[in-house]
């Protein structure tokens, strides 16, 4: 489920980023690593209301903020164990590509701090994926809802369009108005 979260981060930190419309699309994504990517994308087979977009948008948005906080309490929990954060994440990668933990430049406690630390954020992660299937659900959207339009949002320009707008449209709701004097 993670996985889905990460992958939704990546298109709202993309749509949000772009600024192009449509039309201009074609003339600027020359120097667009993604647009080739982008044109093969078929639209997808599923009907999103705006409803259920704007839902998706909020429970998405309450995700994020569900896992920047606890990407701050995995930090806090990595330095608890006495291991540096650089040291932690190059253990991780390790093991994460089957590479043996002798191929690496690291002590034995410091493998020690990095096992402690990884079982104790396997349990904040397990909070964390409970904390955002309710968020999603308080959302009004079932956790197999919310990753088909994740999924459809993936493949289909016009939703991801939609989104942006949505995401636009939450934005300058937020903004403070101008007071007058």
């Amino acid at each position: 489920m993670t996985r889905y979260f990460s992958l939704f981060i990546l298109l709202i930190a993309f749509t949000a980023c772009q600024s192009e419309t449509p039309d201009q699309g074609a003339g600027a994504a020359e120097g667009d690593p993604f647009a080739e990517f982008q044109q093969q994308q078929q639209p997808a087979d599923i009907d999103v209301s705006d409803d259920e977009l704007s839902q998706f948008v909020d429970s998405a948005i309450r995700t994020q903020e569900i896992q920047m906080d606890i990407q701050e309490d995995m930090i806090a929990i990595v330095e608890e164990e006495g291991i540096d954060v650089q040291t932690y994440n190059m253990i991780a990668e390790a093991d994460q590509m089957g590479q043996s933990r002798d191929e690496i430049d690291v002590s034995s406690d410091d493998i020690d701090r990095y096992e402690n630390a990884s079982g104790r954020i396997m349990e904040v992660e397990r909070e964390m994926e409970s904390d955002m299937e309710s968020a999603i659900e308080e959302s009004g959207l079932s956790i197999d809802r919310f990753q088909e339009i994740n999924m459809a949002i993936q493949q289909d320009m016009q939703l991801q369009q939609r989104v942006q707008e949505i995401l636009m449209e939450e934005q300058s709701q937020q903004q403070p108005t101008p007071q007058q004097p």
